[in-house]
């Protein structure tokens, strides 16, 4: 909230504009100080913290901005409204991820945008339910980089069918 308000006095100023992506996840984590005696820096690492890195990159894919895994979306999604994705396999995880873009807080979110947030969840379960025309049609209605993203998966599918076990889970197969 406070970057979208910089970037419009950054803009007024003639300076460039920033946009930053930020992915978070919920887990247990090793944390302090790691390394040698003589080199040693203070970072957080394991599976949940590499997720939440993962979850960072793939906002580029879906042109979000912030992007949570269920973990995170399960402790505070009474306190701020977000929009379901996905459901991903990030690589080296056999597991799928849901995964949500976080809009804001509850008070600052207008009727228009939980209008949009309801279709585009509507044409995933379309989408999901491998109803690929139907959900392509309900998908290309909204304007957004997200939705492009699954008009072209479903052009897709609609070329070349998903095999009939498939779960609806996209497989992302680069870091």
């Amino acid at each position: 909230k406070r970057l979208a308000e910089l970037r419009g006095k950054w803009k007024e100023e003639g300076k460039p504009e920033v946009h930053i992506r930020i992915g978070i996840n919920t887990g247990e984590a090793v944390v302090g100080n790691m390394g040698s005696e003589d080199r040693f820096d203070y970072t957080a690492m394991g599976d949940n913290v590499n997720l939440g890195s993962r979850l960072e990159g793939i906002n580029k894919q879906y042109g979000t901005e912030i992007m949570v895994s269920d973990h995170t979306y399960e402790k505070v999604k009474d306190d701020f409204v977000f929009r379901e994705l996905d459901i991903i396999r990030v690589k080296g995880k056999k597991e799928p991820v849901r995964i949500y873009e976080l809009l804001g807080e509850k008070a600052d979110i207008s009727e228009d945008i939980l209008k949009n947030i309801k279709h585009y969840e509507e044409a995933l379960k379309l989408y999901v339910q491998k109803n690929f025309i139907k959900a392509k049609e309900a998908f290309s209605l909204l304007n957004d980089p997200a939705s492009k993203v699954f008009t072209d998966r479903c052009e897709t599918f609609m070329q070349n069918p998903p095999e009939a076990d498939w779960d609806g889970v996209y497989n992302f197969t680069v870091k």
